[in-house]
């Protein structure tokens, strides 16, 4: 993920010193590292428990690729981490309800592309995303950047997978991407922002 989108997301979701974080396809560490830093900006530089805490407790990934996960560890040791919260895991495969007592109040996401289909629903992006959304604390803060084709999916599968976030979290605002987001890819990506836990209400405007 570039660096100017981890960054982003950040912002946009407004990481202060008192959040946890996970990224639950977390490649090579890349939104971990940046919200560490971004972090560790808003603590005073002589505040070593504060500090150590938010690398030993407030930063957890989820990796299933090995070669991918040794290098998220790695990146995550060069950079200060003191302990990794790294797992090599499938993260489909944990139970959100477990997951949700890590106490995460914030959820990124860069989920694999195009692997969903109608005999593998579980691979679609928006499945991704509604484990992620169920695996935060109620109220939590949660943004995935995902191709606009999984927002706009028309499959019944797709559609049955929208209607069941919205009954249980609240979609605040997506914004599309420029089409060259990703370098030589050709995917036109969006980011799509939510609240975890608070059911969308009818009536709810979108940005």
């Amino acid at each position: 993920t570039p660096r100017h989108i981890t960054d982003l997301f950040c912002e946009l979701l407004e990481v202060s010193s008192n959040d946890k974080v996970l990224d639950p396809a977390c490649g090579t560490g890349g939104f971990l590292v940046a919200s560490m830093y971004h972090m560790l900006e808003q603590t005073d530089p002589d505040d070593r428990a504060t500090r150590d805490n938010i690398k030993k407790n407030q930063i957890h990934g989820i990796e299933i690729q090995n070669y991918m996960f040794t290098i998220a560890t790695t990146n995550m040791i060069l950079r200060g981490d003191g302990k990794s919260n790294i797992e090599n895991a499938d993260f489909l495969r944990q139970n959100p309800a477990e997951l949700q007592l890590k106490g995460c109040t914030v959820g990124m996401l860069n989920p694999p592309y195009s692997q969903g289909s109608s005999k593998n629903p579980d691979l679609y992006e928006m499945s991704f995303t509604e484990h992620l959304l169920d695996s935060i604390v109620e109220g939590g803060r949660v943004a995935v950047i995902v191709p606009q084709s999984s927002m706009t999916g028309k499959t019944k599968v797709e559609k049955e997978i929208k209607r069941s976030i919205l009954k249980k979290h609240t979609l605040e605002g997506v914004i599309t991407l420029n089409k060259d987001t990703f370098y030589n890819v050709g995917v036109n990506t969006c980011i799509a922002i939510f609240t975890a836990g608070i059911p969308h209400q009818k009536n709810k405007i979108c940005k």
